[in-house]
Order: C-alpha cells, then sequence, then structure tokens
C-alpha cells in the first residue's frame, strides 16, 4: 500500500517535530488512551498521541530511535507521510510533503489506502 525507504531518517515523522500528531481513530481511542489526549477540533473531540516532554512521541523508544508498538501503530502513523484528512463528509488522506526527507522513494496505492481508511 505504502512504501518508502526510512532507513537513514532521524523520525522526522516522531520525532521532535511538533507539526505531526497522530490523530486516534475512534476504534483505536481505547486502546492507546493511556499514551494519547483529548483534543477538541472543529469536526469533534478526538485523541491524539501525547509527545513527552523532550518533544519525542510517547511511543517512541528514546535510545533506539524506534516505535515501541510498530507492528501495532496506529493508522495515520501507518499511512504517514500520508495524514488523514477529516475535512470532508468522506474522511481521505492527503500527501503531507513537508517533512519526510524521503519522499523520492515513496510508492503507493491510493485506492488501497482509501479502501482502508473508509
Amino acid at each position: 500500500m505504502i512504501k518508502i525507504n526510512c532507513e537513514g531518517c532521524m523520525n522526522i515523522c516522531c520525532g521532535k517535530n511538533t507539526h505531526l500528531t497522530p490523530v486516534l481513530l475512534p476504534s483505536e481511542e481505547i486502546r492507546f488512551k493511556k499514551c494519547s489526549i483529548k483534543v477538541k477540533t472543529p469536526f469533534r473531540g478526538m485523541r491524539v498521541l501525547a509527545k513527552k516532554e523532550n518533544g519525542n512521541c510517547v511511543l517512541l523508544d528514546d535510545e533506539t530511535m524506534k516505535c515501541t508498538v510498530y507492528d501495532e501503530r496506529p493508522l495515520e502513523c501507518e499511512l504517514y507521510p500520508f495524514l488523514l484528512d477529516f475535512s470532508k463528509e468522506v474522511p481521505d488522506a492527503k500527501l503531507d510533503e513537508r517533512f519526510c526527507p524521503h519522499l523520492k522513494t515513496l510508492t503507493f496505492n491510493k485506492k488501497k489506502i482509501s479502501v482502508l481508511i473508509r
């Protein structure tokens, strides 16, 4: 569905990036409740993954710089560099070109992404 070569990356997506905070789907909110916070949005209240004092995602191991729940991470983490977009009637994903230094290695199937989100 989404393939990108993250080798050599300094975890710009889940490290000290104040602009990226994964939104949890309603089906993920209970599973990640202890490591998330509730925020208000124009659409509804939702939960997002919390950040540590150092700015890293609460699920990121600060020594290895690897996700501690990688195989079971939230959908928005799995989709990155796409972000969930709830601005329309039907949820979608949009490519975020701001931070990922490896976008030139990105391959994806937009149709499969859309099916997964819905």
